[in-house]
């Protein structure tokens, strides 16, 4: 018994050891005014921002913090009582603080990433059949009824069985399993120690690397390409590599290369961006399809086209709106239309009540990109599905002005089926051009890079 013991031993203590893995790069405490009442915080670390709301003299509250002079939030605006700190790093965090009977806020900026709420999770099942430590779930070893109970959420049972597995088969599957119940448990000092102490070793004890370096920040200079090489990994370990690479990126502001690792795991073997991983990559691809500007902006879109069952489950038309709209923005208003055409019948299914505003915008993409006739068709069938009745306002009434034309125009509309066959026809050569596009560009940054690598 003694290896067990040691094993169990070396674990506790490397889940112990706080202080050896600073998290925090830098720390900004504001004292607030006590005239704000009541305070509560939401951080978007993605959007470099930081929202404090109050019940009372939000006012006071804005002049209170610019006049700190925060480095990491150099920017506040207020709008009634919610005052809005822009920040000039995704490496962020925040919290309010009681102290002494004052409230502060207190600004982090991470050495690693943030990985605090369910848009940082990656939740991948490690099937005790697929990886031999045991049989299918309920499981019939320690790791592999771990593993069930984690899968379904059972985290205090899970956390006994992987504690119980510390001096059985699967020990490293257990150790790194702890971190993540730790990490959960908002503790992230005592996760890096039980990822610690998963070491180096094969295909879990690599994960174990990178989750620590998530945390510490340690590999992410030269070094993230050796630590996030996903290549020699079993499924789902290669997708899930992909899916780490995909959001460490997209926090260092490297957008092209967070949406290719993302479109990489979803065309890898095993299949990401589906199930356990479905909200994950949702809300990863939408924050890049709502950041300004170009960057990353062709790749998100490239993503979007493949991403699996995208016009149906959650987010599903907040990402058709935001995919749109950045192809719009690109300069593709016809394309844009098209993708929302696509989308048109799923929408009608999900009820009449979103069909109204959706085919209006419809509508408006056609008409800038100057396709009066889809745009004319995609008209005619909201009025047949809603009524006239309904499309009113100023923005029916401006594109039902814009639409007025011949006879002969009218003739051309020949249904709505045709408008979203042909858009989705219209989708399918975009990807294809898209892809095209995307393999040249590899093509050549392999090229590029065998060049460099030549005598």
């Amino acid at each position: 018994m003694l290896v067990p013991l040691v094993l169990l031993v070396l674990a506790a203590e490397a889940a112990e050891a706080t202080p050896r893995l600073p998290t925090v790069a830098t720390v900004e405490r504001i004292l607030l005014p006590r005239s704000s009442g009541t305070v509560t915080l939401t951080a978007y670390p993605f959007n470099k921002r930081i929202e404090l709301r109050s019940t009372r003299d939000g006012a006071a509250l804005a002049t209170k913090i610019a006049a700190a002079g925060s480095r990491l939030c150099p920017r506040t605006l207020v709008d009634r009582n919610t005052v809005i700190l822009r920040c000039v790093t995704r490496r962020l965090e925040g919290s309010l603080v009681n102290d002494k009977g004052n409230l502060f806020l207190e600004i982090f900026e991470l050495r690693g990433v943030p990985w605090r709420g369910d848009e940082n999770r990656i939740d991948v099942f490690y099937s005790p059949l697929d990886f031999h430590f045991g049989d299918g779930c309920p499981g019939n070893t320690p790791v592999a009824r771990g593993e069930c109970a984690y899968r379904t959420g059972q985290y205090t049972v899970a956390a006994v069985e992987f504690r119980r597995a510390l001096a059985a088969e699967g020990r490293r599957v257990a150790t790194l399993r702890l971190g993540d119940i730790a990490l959960r448990n908002q503790d992230p000092v005592a996760a890096a120690g039980w990822y610690q102490a998963a070491g180096r070793v094969g295909g879990f004890g690599r994960l174990a690397a990178v989750r620590l370096c998530e945390l510490s920040g340690t590999c992410l200079g030269k070094q993230r390409q050796y630590f996030f090489d996903s290549s020699a990994l079993a499924e789902p370990l290669h997708t899930e590599m992909l899916l780490r690479t995909a959001r460490v990126a997209a926090y260092l502001g490297e957008l092209p290369q967070a949406m290719l690792a993302l479109r990489q795991a979803i065309e890898a073997a095993h299949g990401g961006c589906d199930g356990s991983t479905l909200l994950f990559c949702r809300q990863l691809l939408l924050k890049v399809l709502e950041e300004p500007g170009k960057d990353g902006a062709v790749e998100a879109l490239e993503t979007y086209l493949v991403l699996p069952g995208r016009i149906e489950g959650p987010l599903a038309f907040t990402l058709v709106h935001a995919a749109a709209q950045k192809a719009a923005e690109l300069g593709a208003p016809v394309f844009a239309g098209n993708l929302m055409a696509a989308s048109a019948q799923a929408v009608e299914a999900a009820g009449q009540g979103l069909l109204g505003d959706f085919l209006l915008r419809t509508v408006e993409f056609y008409l800038v990109g100057g396709d009066r006739t889809r745009a004319r068709v995609v008209a005619e069938f909201a009025d047949t599905r809603l009524g006239r009745d309904k499309l009113t306002g100023s923005r029916w009434n401006a594109v039902l002005k814009e639409m007025e034309g011949s006879a002969d125009e009218l003739a051309n509309a020949t249904g709505t089926r045709v408008v979203i066959g042909e858009a989705t026809r219209d989708l399918t050569l975009a990807y294809t051009a898209l892809a095209r596009a995307t393999n040249a560009r590899l093509s050549a940054e392999a090229a590029d890079h065998e060049s460099a690598g030549a005598p």
